[in-house]
């Protein structure tokens, strides 16, 4: 029944077809083919949160930034490496992205560079292959196509590394098949041949033996799909669509069609209606065209508005969101080529010629009666009052012949009309009479007349090729300035502006620089490339002068872009090619009212540029430009219309400014792509970026150089975006304008710490919505880094001050010990000298003194004399020995052996003993310091001494070594001793003493035949 309904409905629109005007010509959209999707067939695309798209193609799987494909190869940086083409891809709120490749479906996460092929469950075979994505739900859905059928697989992103779930299986081929919910919810499968109904339990029902549907998608992801057994309701009003016709829909009457346009020819698993939604307006294709409809309500039918889009008929027809979901892309699916499509409406109109000939343009302005007048170099055109649109025809009248150059509306309603080689004339209707020459000498052989202007005090004047004149229109004559004085600067100039000042003066852009004159008094200032700051300029060729503000000028040159001159000052700014404009040849510059933006002409095209902000837009041929190279003073606003109208050598354009000035959607800045030279090791890598590079940059010593690669989200037109840069260190940085290049290089930093800020702006001049800023740390190495050599610098001075130091405090504690053991040798020869010589010394005197006092016999004379010649024997030798001992501190163990001996010799024979030295050969000969050289001897010569007197013996054994320390052993034979001292003794005593000293010891050992005396003394 549903069926038969559908046919018969089928019918009825076939007859009123009959009845339907075609599809409306409505404005034209903007459109241009993608540069940078040329070269790839397209298959799907996808975007995600960060401005990029994702485009499955025939070559593969791209990431694409409005300025490059990049393949999925190359962002890879762990998993397998994918190959073969691409047929779906979608992008899940996570930001990854699934894609469909021959080998099976496969996640890939930007962030992490990870990609890893999606696990499937059982019943699905080797050589199945994806067919369609679905994002629904909080879950991924996929269409895979079998050999027995297609399977519908349900992979929930929450656990995205889980095996997918085999929900469905449908009967049939495993050929293309898509997944659709409708506005229940439910899940729709479309196939070649059939659609179904995918119920609860893996249940499904057959809906119709075709796939024949209307979708509906929006830019948020939100989309309805019908059977297209009805048509497809509009949101306001009893209208409708279906594949090829605009219903109006008012039951019981039978449906009228408002338009009709032919359909699309797709694949039987595609919709036959697919609409992209953007700004309350319906976007679909039919065959060779894109349609459009505002559903916006409105009193009467929606209009529906066709254009031609010349995609490659006989392939799958698609329309996706761009980027930024700003505008669309429309392809053919598999085929190179992909066109952009803005849905607004051309920024310039060029204005049509009824005798389709090619103007080149001049003055521009109207009529009293309203009519358009143009003057060109072909003849005089007009265009009717009554309509922006209307073509450009030649004016019949007398008036109009000749090339108008420039013209002056008077306040009468005449015009004034500058010629080409004719000089100057007054129109009035349909007359046009010349202004005579009367001059004193002959007219000036150049009759050409660029530009006219009338003061506020009401005075003409006209500037042409042979300088400047006064017009006169009551003699109907025009005198030139200052014509007596053939020396008059001015008469050898080609004045092509003019504009007044604010005190009267008038300001002269002409071929040999800018002039200021006051015309009551003739006073002349120039300005020029030979004159001296401030009046110096880059250039003398000057096409335009604009008086914005009582203290600046704007000047257009013809070689030097757009100057902006403080009379006072010098030149404050200049705009150049890829610094502001397009080419440094300037036609003219308008501001219109209320004067805060400037419209600069160029051979290149149209710039509007505000200099609050350096906001810059160009127009040109792609934004509907009639031609880009515009001539000089070829431009003119309409204040009643608010139209500015601009002309060159290919035509007419005309354009609203505050259309223009409306706030348009602002993109993101993205940064793409980072290539950085590494010196450890010595290599370049390129990293591709998600769009932000929040880790900052670093760059080590010796790496050469980083490039930055830059893009926008939305580029809102073919011109290339623009980009600037300024690195912030340790002050302000003025802005360094990239132009359209997207890519910044630094190199040869200074070391420190760096903010590097990017701005952005579309070929529209629309900025980005932000800043983008990227901490740059410049490293060097170690040793050249200020604050290393400053503290090496402290640390050398305090090491040598710390030197110096130590070396004064060892000098210092060098002294005190010197003194110090100046101070004990002396006392200890003080104390040698005192105990045993001054003894000795004392019995000499008193033996003397005996000797002379007392009489003697001769035994007792000889007596005493004995005891006087050994007490002088002995002085003698306690001195001997005092002189060897300050002596000793060059001495070695070997020469104090020596010593002893000789010492033994002096003492022990004359007593009546024997002495033996046993003392081993291999004896080791060291250097013996003084005290323990001192100490050591004293104590042998005690011992000797305790056994000549105290021992009674007959033989005295010396034993010496040196293993670990210093032994000396003296041993008599005498009738022995306990070891302990005597009574009024303290040659024991002194011994131990003296062995303390030096950090040893004295033992004294009782023999059964004699007595030992044992020494121990550290050598180190």
């Amino acid at each position: 029944m549903l069926l038969n309904a559908m046919k018969m409905l089928r019918w009825l629109v076939a007859g009123c077809l009959l009845l339907a005007g075609p599809v409306a010509q409505g404005q034209a959209l903007e459109q241009h083919p993608d540069r940078g999707l040329s070269t790839v067939g397209v298959r799907d695309i996808a975007r995600d949160a960060a401005g990029f798209a994702w485009v499955a193609a025939r070559q593969g799987l791209f990431r694409y930034d409005g300025r490059q494909l990049v393949p999925l190869a190359l962002l890879v940086r762990r998993g397998p490496t994918p190959h073969g083409q691409a047929t779906r891809v979608v992008v899940d709120a996570a930001g990854t992205v699934w894609v469909a490749l021959p080998d099976g479906l496969y996640a890939f996460v930007p962030g992490s560079g990870e990609l890893r092929r999606v696990p499937l469950p059982p019943g699905i075979g080797p050589h199945d292959r994806p067919r369609s994505l679905l994002l629904h739900q909080g879950a991924l859905w996929v269409v895979w196509g079998t050999s027995s059928g297609q399977a519908v697989l349900q992979l929930p992103l929450r656990q995205p590394r889980q095996v997918p779930r085999l929900v469905w299986r449908v009967p049939g081929s495993g050929g293309s098949g898509a997944l659709e919910p409708d506005s229940a919810g439910r899940l729709l499968l479309f196939n070649d041949d059939s659609s179904w109904v995918l119920l609860p339990g893996g249940r499904q029902r057959r809906q119709a033996p075709n796939s024949h549907r209307y979708r509906l998608r929006t830019v948020a992801g939100w989309r309805r799909v019908q059977p297209a057994t009805h048509a497809l309701r509009l949101p306001h009003g009893p209208y409708a669509l279906n594949d090829s016709t605009l219903l109006e829909l008012r039951p019981p009457r039978l449906p009228r069609v408002l338009a009709s346009w032919p359909r699309i020819r797709n694949t039987p698993a595609t919709p036959h209606l697919d609409v992209l939604v953007h700004d309350s307006t319906w976007y679909w294709l039919g065959a060779g065209q894109l349609l459009s409809l505002s559903v916006r309500r409105r009193a009467g039918p929606p209009v529906l508005h066709a254009q031609p889009l010349p995609l490659v008929p006989g392939w799958n027809g698609w329309l996706a969101f761009n980027r930024d979901g700003t505008g669309l892309w429309a392809f053919a699916e598999g085929v190179p080529g992909v066109w952009q499509l803005w849905p607004r409406p051309l920024a310039v109109q060029a204005l049509p010629v009824a005798d389709g000939q090619h103007l080149s343009t001049r003055s521009l302005g109207r009529l009293p009666d309203g009519r358009l007048l143009v003057g060109t170099y072909a003849d005089t055109y007009a265009q009717a009052a009554d309509s922006p649109l209307a073509p450009l025809r030649r004016w019949a009248s007398p008036a109009g012949r000749g090339v108008w150059f420039c013209r002056l509306a008077l306040p009468d309603g005449r015009l004034l009309v500058g010629l080409e080689n004719e000089g100057v004339a007054l129109v009035a209707g349909s007359r046009a009479e010349r202004l005579a020459w009367p001059g004193l000498h002959p007219q000036p052989t150049g009759h050409t007349t660029f530009c006219l202007l009338r003061s506020r005090a009401g005075q003409l004047w006209a500037g042409g090729q042979e300088g400047l004149f006064l017009l006169d229109l009551a003699t109907r004559t025009r005198r030139r300035y200052r014509e007596v004085d053939a020396a008059w600067p001015l008469h050898r100039c080609e004045i092509e502006a003019m504009a007044e000042g604010a005190h009267g003066e008038l300001w002269l852009a002409t071929s040999q620089g800018l002039y200021a004159l006051q015309p009551a008094t003739g006073a002349l200032r120039h300005y020029g490339p030979d004159e001296p700051p401030p009046r110096r300029l880059p250039t003398g060729l000057l096409r335009a002068v604009l008086l914005t503000h009582p203290d600046s000028l704007w000047l257009g040159t013809a070689d030097a872009g757009l100057l902006l001159l403080h009379p006072r000052l010098g030149v404050r700014r200049q705009l150049t090619r890829g610094r502001g404009l397009p080419s440094e040849v300037v036609a003219f510059v308008l501001a219109p009212p209320p004067g805060r933006v400037l419209w600069v002409g160029t051979d290149l095209g149209l710039v509007r540029y505000d200099p609050r902000t350096g906001r810059r837009s160009d127009l040109t041929t792609a934004q509907g430009l009639a031609t880009n190279d515009l001539n000089r003073q070829s431009a003119w606003y309409d204040t009643a219309r608010q139209r500015l109208y601009v002309g060159g050598v290919g035509g007419l354009s005309f354009l609203a400014p505050q259309a223009l000035a409306a706030a348009e959607h602002r993109p993101r800045l993205l940064l793409t792509t980072l290539t950085q030279h590494h010196a450890q090791p010595d290599t370049i890598r390129t990293d591709y970026l998600p769009g932000t590079l929040p880790q900052g940059l670093t760059l080590a010593p010796g790496d050469a150089f980083a490039d930055l690669a830059l893009s926008l989200s939305d580029d809102d037109g073919p011109e290339p975006a623009r980009f600037a840069y300024r690195l912030l260190g340790s002050g302000p940085a003025a802005w360094q304008e990239l132009g359209t290049s997207n890519r910044l290089r630094l190199q040869g930093l200074e070391p420190g710490d760096y903010t590097l800020e990017l701005r952005g702006e579309t070929g529209l001049g629309t900025p980005a919505r932000h800043v983008l800023r990227v901490p740059v740390r410049a490293r060097i190495y170690w040793w050249r880094r200020p604050g290393v050599w400053a503290a090496l610098t402290g640390l050398l001075v305090a090491v040598a001050a710390g030197s110096v130091y130590q070396w004064q405090q060892r000098r210092s504690w060098q002294r005190e010990q010197y003194w110090q053991a100046e101070h004990a040798l002396r006392q200890r020869i003080a104390a040698d000298l005192h105990d045993d010589v001054g003894n000795l010394l004392t019995q000499i005197s008193m033996h003397s003194s005996l000797l002379r006092e007392t009489a003697h016999s001769p035994a007792q004379t000889v007596a005493r004399l004995d005891a006087l010649a050994a007490a002088s024997r002995q002085a003698s030798q306690q001195m001997s020995d005092v002189v060897w001992g300050l002596d000793a501190e060059h001495l070695r163990l070997g020469q104090l052996l020596d010593r002893m001996r000789d010492h033994a010799q002096e003492v022990l024979p004359p007593a009546g003993l024997n002495v033996r030295f046993q003392v081993p050969a291999d004896l080791p000969d060291p250097d013996l310091a003084p005290d323990l050289l001192h100490n050591l001897y004293l104590i042998y010569k005690e011992a000797l001494h305790n056994v000549v007197k105290h021992a009674r013996a007959t033989t005295v054994t010396v034993q010496l070594t040196a293993a670990t320390g210093l032994t000396l052993t003296v041993t008599d034979d005498g009738h022995g001793h306990d070891g302990q001292p005597r009574p009024g003794g303290h040659g024991l005593a002194n011994m131990q003493a003296r062995a303390r000293a030096v950090g040893g010891t004295v033992c004294y050992q009782p023999l059964p035949t004699g007595f030992a005396v044992v020494v121990k003394l550290p050598l180190g």
